[in-house]
């Protein structure tokens, strides 16, 4: 860590050349607690921080079920950026984007302990499948798993990445989602808005404001008339949030906060009206 020092600091500690006169004396006697007090003081440190080097490749795993059928071929297919050295959090940023992969693919095996790599999911991802077709060999649709991790908003202070998933492991109709992993310039995962925003409640102001503009819902009118199920008919902030170049972008799934939706809901603050609020840099 490194210590700046500012002119005027210098221009306190070098002797002074000139006389004192008895009045500064009798001064310096009079405040001679407060510098004490002073002197356990140290300057302001000033962090240096350097950029984080996101030069990246794009990664792909795939697995498929042994002699399958075109038509019905169980899958598991992953796109990622691996991020190259050149900054001290590259590794830390590919250890937690791996971890979310990993957890993910977790979330579809009831047999997985948390322990398995990526490679291993896979594998025990399409043996669940392979189970399954012996058990009902009239089903005909094959399950997969599809995710596709993006870069989306960089900054010397933080990465926002974007993962969307898709996937079929029987019912209806197939399943789509978005997540997102945001990382500080430090290497931690960033869990709160606050990382972003220096007020979260006039953020869901203008969020609220956005979404009704999006909507066409009118300042009178209750979210629940248009068919929005949000807890007491009380606007929120979904906790699936990320940073595009955009702005801040919030994602609803589908059934979250309406039993119609047939889509998710992306809601996305324009950082033109995030003036004075917004933390870091402004594109």
């Amino acid at each position: 860590m490194k210590i700046y020092f500012l002119p005027e600091f210098y221009s306190l500690i070098l002797p002074k050349t000139r006389s004192i006169s008895l009045f500064a004396l009798l001064l310096g006697s009079i405040v001679s607690c407060d510098t004490t007090k002073k002197q356990t003081e140290t300057p302001a440190e000033v962090t240096e921080y350097k950029p984080i080097s996101y030069d990246f490749e794009i990664q792909t795993v795939q697995k498929k079920s042994a002699n399958c059928a075109p038509e019905a071929c169980s899958e598991v297919s992953i796109s990622y950026p691996v991020f190259a050295a050149g900054h001290d959090t590259h590794a830390s940023i590919n250890s937690l984007l791996t971890e979310e992969i990993n957890r993910t693919l977790s979330d579809y095996i009831m047999e997985a302990e948390g322990t398995e790599d990526t490679d291993e999911l896979c594998k025990m991802f399409i043996a669940s499948y392979q189970d399954f077709k012996e058990n009902f060999p009239e089903s005909i649709t094959p399950w997969y798993i599809r995710l596709e991790v993006a870069v989306g908003k960089t900054d010397r202070n933080f990465i926002s990445l974007v993962i969307n998933h898709s996937s079929y492991t029987g019912g209806v109709h197939p399943n789509s989602s978005v997540s997102y992993l945001n990382i500080a310039a430090d290497g931690e995962k960033i869990e709160e808005l606050r990382y972003f925003v220096n007020s979260t409640s006039k953020l869901q102001d203008l969020a609220e404001k956005e979404f009704r503009k999006q909507y066409n819902i009118a300042p009178e009118e209750q979210l629940s008339d248009k068919g929005f199920l949000f807890d007491d008919d009380q606007f929120s902030l979904s906790e699936d949030f990320g940073v595009s170049k955009s702005g801040i972008v919030f994602y609803y799934n589908a059934d979250e906060i309406s039993s119609n939706a047939q889509n998710p809901i992306i809601l996305t603050i324009p950082f033109k009206d995030l003036t004075g609020l917004y933390k870091h840099k402004m594109p």
